[in-house]
């Protein structure tokens, strides 16, 4: 180790950022248990211990909010995985090259799009007055609705957004685990008077199953972490109550009300709770699956 000193003080620069920005940094959570004004650092502030937290669980809008976002992100989950894995098992299995590459290309596309764009999209489609929606339904003689404005329509509307944008990019880890697919089991299935069904349930899936269970175990350590952009660029007084979650509330409080120790403690609690849901479920893929992710 000695005499390969050289290689040593290379890692030196990188070894001092890790420190610096990546566990330096982690003595902000003690920010949750102080109260923190204005123009103070983190060194500053007074110690209040738990305070925070008590506001946060005694908040008349904290059951409204961990609903709303356990509503978005279970769905998510429930919705976009299985339509992904379908999607790139038909993409793999497809026989034509040139319908694969087109496919694959047009379902990226969205991805490529920033969030704006997409609730520009959403809100040309969905606008009261103009929208392409309510101009068919004025059309078909009926009274147009304010879909954006109604806390119902939300979750349908956030949903099929996000299927619509992310379809392509969720399915390009599957299609790449499909690439491994032993060729030869194929060939022995397809002897056996296996079907193209058939060798999709029985050779495909338990092939990318792993890739599944690693994606999954990763998704329910992001269970509480809704992307904020596009929920607050559809918010309005109408749908908040369908609307608010914890990632807009903690902007509004940190940012919006300068309130840092109690924004840093709703924070700090979408953490823990996506840690121990992390090692919940590793520990449950491992018992019943033989597989984890540490």
């Amino acid at each position: 180790m000695i005499s390969q000193w050289q290689l040593y003080i290379l890692l030196l620069p990188a070894f001092f950022m890790l420190i610096l920005f990546h566990y330096v940094p982690m003595y902000g959570v003690t920010i949750a248990f102080k109260d923190l004004g204005i123009g103070e650092d983190m060194l500053g502030g007074t110690w209040v211990g738990f305070k925070h937290f008590e506001r946060l669980f005694k908040s008349p809008n904290f059951p409204v909010i961990l609903g709303n976002t356990l509503k978005i992100t279970l769905t998510e989950i429930i919705l976009t995985t299985p339509l992904a894995i379908f999607f790139a098992l038909m993409v793999h299995n497809s026989s034509s090259r040139r319908i694969r590459k087109i496919s694959q290309t047009l379902s990226y596309m969205p991805h490529l799009l920033a969030t704006v764009v997409v609730v520009t999209i959403i809100e040309l489609v969905c606008r009261p007055e103009v929208g392409l929606i309510n101009i068919v339904i004025e059309k078909l003689g009926m009274e147009p609705v304010d879909i954006l404005g109604d806390e119902k329509a939300f979750l349908p509307l956030y949903l099929i957004s996000d299927i619509w944008q992310h379809l392509g990019s969720n399915a390009v880890v599957y299609i790449a685990a499909l690439s491994a697919v032993d060729t030869q089991l194929v060939e022995a299935a397809t002897l056996d008077g296996a079907n193209k069904m058939q060798r999709m349930w029985h050779v495909d899936i338990p092939t990318i199953m792993p890739t599944f269970i690693m994606l999954t175990i990763m998704k329910f350590g992001q269970v509480l972490n809704v992307g904020y952009e596009k929920v607050l660029l559809l918010q309005n007084d109408l749908n908040i109550g369908a609307s608010e979650i914890i990632s807009t509330y903690v902007y509004k409080q940190g940012i919006v009300s300068a309130q840092y120790s109690y924004s840093a403690a709703v924070s700090l609690f979408n953490n823990l709770v996506g840690v121990i849901l992390v090692i919940i479920v590793n520990k449950l893929a491992k018992k019943f699956a033989d597989m984890s992710l540490f």
